[in-house]
């Protein structure tokens, strides 16, 4: 989910925002540089291509692989069909919108509670691969924001140690058939503590702080964007960079595995 909030930017994207890559197994080998780099890279940018394509990852990415085949069939529905997995409860459920994008979000309280009632049809036959996928990425991040906050030149709180209260965290699988070039989301932040996001098209821009631009963030062999959010930015007192950025529809449609891990819930 995000906050959004009226700036006065350009309204096009013709450059690229070279971002850092970091790596996982590097990260959770305490690689005292890959620190530095994850560091450096979400304090001055806010955002990273995380490279996971290492054996302990090996399981994940060929679920995910089967989540997004079966993602696409959920959406190839009929709208009634579909319509039946409407919550309106926030973070959770299905939504979508006149210009041809379309949402379901996965609430990890209910994975957690084995809970399947959430899952369509469709990802009921993989609904042990959707576990999978949900539960890899909540522990990688975990991971991560744990190190971020205690890494920073003034370590900073952070509620994630206790996997078993997820709070408001969630999985959200998406597509978008828009027109190429519709504006699919306007300039915001993202809510919550760190934000993962699997793609297979171009379709994010980000407002360059040091040039005040819009710029197009490039598939990178299909490495995941990390980017800050409200809960570590604030956390961290400003030292983490929440950043502004937008959706675009590309030339191609867009198959969206996402996941917003929020503080643990008292």
């Amino acid at each position: 989910m995000t906050f959004k909030m009226a700036i006065d930017t350009p309204t096009s994207s013709t450059k690229t925002l070279e971002l850092e890559v970091v790596r996982y197994e590097q990260l959770r080998s305490n690689d005292n540089a890959e620190v530095r780099k994850l560091t450096q890279a979400l304090s001055d940018q806010g955002m990273l291509f995380l490279d996971l394509q290492r054996s302990s990852a090996k399981q994940f990415l060929k679920d995910l692989q089967t989540v997004i085949q079966h993602q696409r069939a959920f959406f190839e529905q009929p709208q009634e069909e579909k319509s039946k997995y409407h919550t309106g409860i926030r973070y959770n459920g299905f939504y979508t919108s006149p210009i041809g994008v379309e949402k379901i979000h996965l609430g990890r309280k209910e994975q957690m509670a084995g809970d399947r009632s959430q899952l369509p049809e469709a990802l009921q036959l993989v609904a042990d691969q959707v576990e999978n996928v949900s539960s890899f990425i909540d522990k990688i991040l975990r991971e991560i924001g744990m190190t971020l906050a205690s890494s920073m030149d003034e370590p900073f709180p952070a509620s994630l140690q206790d996997a078993t209260r997820p709070g408001q965290s969630h999985l959200t699988l998406g597509i978008s058939k828009a027109r190429a070039g519709t504006p699919l989301m306007d300039g915001h932040t993202d809510d919550g503590f760190l934000t993962l996001t699997f793609y297979d098209e171009p379709f994010l821009e980000v407002l360059d702080r040091s040039t005040n631009e819009w710029k197009l963030v490039e598939v990178n062999c299909n490495m995941p964007i990390l980017n800050v959010a409200a809960q570590s930015a604030k956390n961290s007192g400003g030292q983490l960079y929440n950043p502004w950025h937008r959706v675009k529809m590309g030339e191609n449609e867009i198959n969206l595995v996402m996941f917003d891990l929020f503080e643990d819930s008292y």
